[in-house]
């Protein structure tokens, strides 16, 4: 082998070493996915201008509107049930003085994000706990065409929606040992605590539910639910604009017997969706005609059960509609009961408001 042929083939054989190298590198290295903790501890640090009888939580919270140059939003902060609410400034940052102990947070925030939940979170006497929160935005409805009627465009599957924050609260005059069985028509996307087979715990007389020696003020749950789009009639119900969303709530709610709690929940809930659009249509499901949605068994059989769902339909600028107002059923509160309150956002078609 003379040295020009020599020379060729060993350049031949890098190239193939190089090639196989490559192939190799693509097919044995997946791409990663970074997954962040809506509530995430960055360090608890003793903090020497704190005494022994307090403690504190630095809340940083990971925002992306600046980029968009977008208003700061707005955050809901609930803290062992205690209610906080602020606007973030530049430093998005949010510091809550406790005693030392144990605390869960609820938060919601502006702008179309998913509830953030945490288990019971300790913090040490003289020490400053740093979070950071991420809070996960609602993903956008995926759009759905009928192949029946292709000039018709839906989101999601054909019939699907989405059960938001159905919370199921229980009161009992003494402490009780239950089990709570709930079946969606449809799946399970998220429930707090967790649904292992039921919900099994004690209901205490001074409010709440003890499961797994830890306590909830409610038990919550959410789903992907088939058949919803189908339940709501545009010829009953209410329009209620946005300037009169929290009044209109007010009412009814009251009418209806929610108490101070449960009616706080319901419209920083709902209050903050339903602003976002000019005109809204609302209908109610009551009792029976929750089932439609969910079954709910209860162990021993509660002396009351109340259970309200609203159907809201954000109206396009073009829609006028006339509904009949419709009548409203009312809570009865003694002995061991139930309260539930859940909602799903539809979306307007016609066809819909013709079928019934």
């Amino acid at each position: 082998m003379n040295k020009h042929t020599y020379l060729l083939s060993t350049i031949g054989l890098l190239i193939g070493l190089f090639t196989l190298g490559s192939i190799a590198l693509k097919t044995s290295l997946p791409k990663q996915r970074l997954i962040v903790s809506p509530f995430q501890i960055r360090c608890s640090t003793v903090d020497s201008t704190l005494d022994q009888n307090h403690a504190r939580f630095e809340l940083h919270f990971n925002d992306y509107s600046q980029i968009r140059n977008e208003p700061f939003p707005e955050i809901e902060l609930s803290c062992n049930g205690v209610i906080h609410r602020f606007q973030l400034d530049s430093t998005l940052m949010h510091v809550l003085d406790v005693s030392p102990g144990k605390y869960k947070f609820m938060m919601m925030r502006s702008g179309g994000y998913r509830e953030i939940i945490t288990d019971s979170v300790y913090i040490a006497p003289s020490h400053k706990t740093l979070v950071g929160i991420y809070f996960i935005k609602n993903p956008e409805p995926r759009e759905y065409k009928d192949p029946y009627h292709p000039k018709q465009h839906r989101h999601g599957r054909p019939g699907e929606k989405v059960a938001l924050k159905p919370v199921i609260y229980l009161y009992s005059p003494t402490d009780l040992a239950v089990d709570v069985q709930l079946t969606p028509k449809g799946n399970f996307t998220y429930t707090y605590p967790a649904y292992e087979k039921g919900w099994n715990g004690t209901v205490e007389a001074k409010g709440g539910m003890i499961i797994n020696k830890q306590h909830y003020p409610y038990l919550f749950w959410e789903g992907n639910i088939d058949g919803i789009s189908s339940l709501v009639d545009y010829n009953e119900g209410f329009v209620v604009s946005k300037e009169n969303v929290t009044a209109f709530l007010e009412e009814k709610l009251t009418e209806i017997g929610l108490n101070e709690q449960e009616k706080t929940d319901f419209i920083t809930f709902w209050g903050p969706r339903m602003v976002g659009s000019e005109n809204n249509h609302v209908q109610f499901l009551f009792n029976e005609e929750y089932d439609d949605i969910a079954a709910l068994s209860i162990t021993p059989k509660p002396d009351h059960t109340f259970r309200l769902y609203m159907l809201w339909t954000p109206l396009p600028e073009s829609t006028t509609l006339h509904p009949t107002p419709q009548q409203l059923s009312t809570i009865k509160r003694d002995g061991f009961s139930v309260v539930e309150w859940g909602g799903s956002e539809l979306t307007f078609t016609p066809d819909v408001s013709l079928t019934h």
